[in-house]
């Protein structure tokens, strides 16, 4: 579990399910410059990212890697930086699972211990949160003033 940086060209996607929140694709494939294909499997992208994610679109696309017990993805594409324009997702869905396993799991708990299946992993998600080990802002700003303004400025602006 943890943040993925790859740097490359989008070259196919698999099907995928949308509705009004997000995109789920059964599969992104990335060349890097150097030729190798990267695949990643059941990848959900939130609408902010999708209105840069294109077939042929070369980027630096972050990933967050997490452990989803019973859900249809496993990734989240959260953050693109291309050379004019980036995207920082301001749906984190990681944060949305850890709620989910939590909940689930303590509802389930008293069940012949069932929930022991959502709540471990959504409390090892959230001591992982806690710690600093997944700070997308981090990640996606790095540490530089200058380079934090340019991606500020290339985002869309929310009203």
């Amino acid at each position: 579990m943890g943040l993925l940086s790859i740097k490359g060209t989008v070259t196919a996607h698999g099907q995928h399910q949308f509705d009004n929140y997000l995109t789920v694709y059964a599969y992104l494939e990335i060349t890097e410059p150097s030729g190798r294909r990267i695949q990643i499997d059941k990848v959900a992208v939130c609408n902010d990212a999708a209105a840069l994610l294109q077939l042929g679109s070369a980027s630096e696309f972050l990933f967050d890697k997490m452990f989803v017990y019973g859900r249809r993805y496993h990734y989240q594409l959260w953050g693109i930086k291309a050379e004019d324009m980036a995207v920082f997702d301001r749906h984190n869905l990681r944060n949305m699972v850890i709620v989910h396993h939590i909940v689930l799991g303590t509802l389930m708990l008293p069940i012949g211990g069932l929930g022991a299946f959502w709540l471990l992993p959504g409390i090892a998600s959230l001591l992982t949160v806690i710690s600093g080990k997944v700070n997308r802002r981090r990640m996606f700003y790095g540490s530089n003033p200058a380079e934090v303004r340019r991606l500020q400025q290339q985002q869309a602006v929310r009203i």
